[in-house]
């Protein structure tokens, strides 16, 4: 019988393998230890770098902000991008690579037509431009600070952070173009006026310029900017492309944070920021009291990393953006400032003509004019480098060869499409304007840096210790005439010349104020006017929803606290949602759910609490009633729904019952919004019973609210989704305080969200260092780390920490020294 020995071969086979495996295991566990343990992720003791001039003591405060006390500014900002780079490394390769169309080279093909629409705007081209005509003394402070980025990247040695063996890549080196270059793509994000003008030459194809004020309106309706009937001219000029359609479909394994920086970034309704200032005499101490919360993507690690900067005629703490030496938004121990978009018109399209006879030159004013072109060559991880030509025309980049939505819309054998942004302007010195800023003694210093500031353009609120309160809007915006050419609202004809820009906006003529009488600031992206100049800086103000509830909840107190303004902040309210309560109310469904669903749907008032059923039920029949309404414009709508809430046109249109929006043009019977209503509350019910199941008393806003911190790029991978990304319930709308903007249908999930107050900070003037904040993730962008979550759930629930220059508690320090 030989079967004992076959038995015993197949045991010493399995012997072998399974010691295999657990040598595998043991090598396995015995690595990651290594790296754990070597991992630079809480990073202390002394660091000796040549590069630097004189020592900086760093100590990590009990929330673990850096405390940096440096001899000179140099060594301060040099020390900043140190900690940028050994707790941010990863965000900053992502960011430097993301600004200069550099991706593909780790990430492959997927990101291919990222990079050939950013390097088409010429970002890094227009960086390293700007950058030659910085002052001398900023050019040095943004060489120091390179230099600590990439002292602070060749430190980490072999245990990087794991995102760079995940893709095969290591740090490149950091110049100080990549600030400006990350500045540029900042102004980008807050900028997107050129995507509602795309969205009205698309409509045009199908549409009245009177119907397309219906669907995209102004932010007066009946009331637009412009009188010119530009659905007729583009349709006389002949500039559709004769078979217009949809566009190839997305990636789907990138996150929707990065998909946003070419297709939705910066084209997004409800990218803002609230911040308002109460003067003394509104406050219970005697002393201003001043709130900001910046409405960003949601990414993981956040956007901000905060610090304290301690340097001869510098000491300054606030939240800082890695890739970018300065603090963008704090307090010096006098003063403290916030921000938010102003959102004015500073990027214009230009249909420009091209020649039949020479497609190398299109039409001027005068005559044909040659392209300027250049070449580009993206190379990608895994496939054959891409080549293409970049072209130019006297406006800018001509960006219909590269963006999808353009280049299916025109004739491109005719016509190209050509921006005109303030941001790419030679003269763009915004960084500069910042490290003024952040050296200001006083509010009126502060005011003079301000003047540098170029792109993006902000609503700066203030506040100091001696009791004032004041408001700017600072940066550059093309002077336009109201109902004089298009106003920016729409295409231009590039070859005549009475739509080219005509000088900016004087800074004496922006809107500002100063300790005004009616005792308080506020802004909240909604439309401003300045007292010397009628024409607005935009038509497409956001709706004032949120600025008009920070109004109301100041005017409902003679007296506020430091609690009132976080209660301010985590307000839920929205009043884009009250305008449609009643109609809401009236629906009638014939679905089983109904009658249970509509007892709790009654009795919603519109605050978009955690725990409300009303609110999820309100939120899915809003939903299914605009895509009833907007819906045949077939992919113009699908597109765009997400990017755009079309909330202002949902609530105009019902106003009248029977708008021609609420008629199904595919049936024979007109509808009226009535009937629109009661079909949305059906399909409403349908998908809430199939997602939550048949107890509408078990339903609640918050399961279906999640906010998202996405990790680039590996948010949508199976797994490492699960290990980078952050989620949370979170409350609100797209329209309350405590904003909470839908995706609708840019996500499987329509109602989670990806962009929410992305910090919270709140100052009192009576004790600087009462002052307070809080953003969505944790300092640290090392995901191994407890510090890279630990904010989130105080975030989500309206949660504080201390934002101290003498902190109580030293967690640990760092040296870093010449010797």
């Amino acid at each position: 019988m030989n079967l004992p020995a076959k038995s015993s071969g197949i045991s010493k086979l399995t012997r072998a393998g399974l010691l295999l495996i657990g040598l595998c295991l043991v090598a396995g566990l015995a690595l990651t230890v290594a790296y754990l343990y070597s991992a630079q992720s809480n990073i202390s003791g002394k660091r000796t770098i040549k590069s630097i001039g004189d020592s900086v003591a760093i100590t990590f405060d009990e929330v673990d902000i850096p405390h940096i006390k440096a001899k000179s500014q140099a060594d301060a900002y040099f020390a900043l991008g140190y900690l940028h780079a050994t707790e941010r490394s990863w965000q900053m390769e992502m960011n430097r690579r993301l600004a200069s169309g550099r991706l593909s080279e780790i990430l492959g093909n997927d990101t291919v037509k990222i990079d050939r629409f950013i390097r088409t705007l010429g970002i890094k081209r227009a960086a390293e431009r700007q950058f030659d005509r910085y002052p001398v003394a900023a050019k040095r402070l943004l060489q120091a600070y390179a230099d600590g980025v990439n002292a602070g990247n060749a430190q980490l040695g072999w245990a990087l952070p794991i995102e760079y063996f995940l893709t095969g890549s290591k740090p490149g080196h950091w110049s100080p173009t990549d600030s400006v270059a990350w500045m540029l793509m900042m102004a980008y994000d807050l900028g997107g006026s050129w995507q509602k003008e795309l969205q009205r030459l698309e409509l045009s194809q199908y549409l009245t310029t009177q119907e397309i004020w219906e669907v995209v309106p102004t932010f007066e309706p009946g009331e637009p900017v412009s009188n010119m009937d530009f659905s007729k001219l583009y349709r006389d000029l002949k500039v559709f492309r004769p078979s217009a359609g949809p566009t190839e479909g997305k990636p789907q394994n990138l996150p929707s944070t990065e998909l946003s920086q070419w297709e939705q970034m910066g084209g997004k309704d409800g990218i803002g920021s609230n911040n308002w200032a109460l003067s003394g005499k509104l406050s219970a101490t005697g002393k201003p009291l001043l709130a900001n919360d910046p409405h960003l993507g949601l990414s993981a690690p956040a956007i901000w990393y905060f610090a304290h900067l301690e340097a001869p005629g510098l000491n300054i703490i606030g939240g800082t953006l890695p890739g970018i030496p300065a603090i963008i938004l704090g307090r010096t121990d006098k003063f403290a400032w916030s921000f938010t978009n102003t959102g004015p018109d500073v990027q214009d399209l230009y249909i420009e003509q091209i020649d039949p006879k020479n497609p190398g030159m299109y039409r001027g004013p005068d005559g044909p004019l040659p392209f300027k072109v250049h070449q580009e060559i993206i190379d990608i991880k895994g496939s054959p480098p891409f080549t293409f030509l970049v072209k130019e025309t006297r406006h800018g980049p001509v960006i219909s060869d590269s963006y999808a939505k353009a280049r299916r819309t025109i004739d491109t054998d005719r016509f190209a499409l050509a921006l005109r942004w303030t941001a790419l302007d030679i003269e763009n010195q915004s960084i500069a304007g910042l490290l003024d800023m952040n050296r200001a003694t006083d509010l009126e210093q502060f005011k003079q840096g301000l003047h540098k500031n170029y792109a993006p353009m902000q609503n700066v609120v203030m506040a100091d210790s001696e009791g004032n309160i004041a408001y700017q809007a600072a940066g550059v915006a093309p002077k336009r005439i109201l109902h004089q050419g298009l106003y920016g609202v729409a295409p231009a004809p590039g070859w005549e010349r009475q739509y080219d820009w005509n000088g900016y906006v004087p800074f004496e003529q922006l809107p500002a104020s100063n300790n005004p009488e009616q005792g308080w600031i506020a802004t909240a992206n909604q439309r401003i006017i300045a007292a010397n100049d009628p024409n607005p800086l935009t038509g497409d103000w956001e709706l004032p929803t949120r600025y008009d509830r920070i109004v109301d909840l100041i005017k409902s107190k003679n007296i506020h606290s430091v609690d009132d303004m976080k209660t301010m902040q985590g307000d839920t309210l929205s009043l884009a949602a009250t305008p449609l309560l009643e109609l809401f109310k009236s629906s009638q469904s014939s679905h089983p759910l109904s009658a249970k669903a509509m007892e709790i749907g009654r009795g919603f008032d519109g605050d978009m609490k955690l725990d409300s059923a009303g609110a999820l039920i309100f939120n899915a029949w809003a939903d299914q009633l605009t895509r009833i309404l907007f819906s045949r414009l077939s992919y113009l709508f699908s597109d765009n729904y997400g990017s755009r809430n079309y909330r202002m046109p949902l609530i105009i249109q019902v106003q009248n019952p029977n708008s021609p929006w609420c008629d199904d043009p595919k049936t024979e019977q007109v509808e009226s919004c009535q009937d629109s209503s009661n079909k949305a509350l059906d399909k409403a019910l349908e998908y809430l019973s199939k997602e939550y199941g048949n107890d509408p008393k078990s339903w609640a806003w918050g399961k279906a609210h999640i906010a998202i911190s996405e990790h680039r790029p590996f948010s949508k991978v199976p797994l490492l989704g699960s290990v980078f990304n952050i989620r949370t319930p979170f409350p609100g709308d797209s329209f309350s305080i405590n904003v909470g903007r839908l995706e609708l249908a840019q996500s499987k999930n329509p109602y989670q969200t990806l962009q929410a107050p992305s910090l919270r900070t709140v100052y009192d003037l009576s004790d600087l260092e009462k002052s307070l904040f809080i953003y969505q993730t944790g300092q640290s962008g090392w995901v191994q780390s407890k510090l890279y979550r630990n904010m989130n759930s105080l975030w989500a629930n309206n949660e504080y920490l201390p934002l101290r220059m003498k902190s109580e508690n030293v967690n640990r320090q760092l040296e870093l020294s010449n010797k």
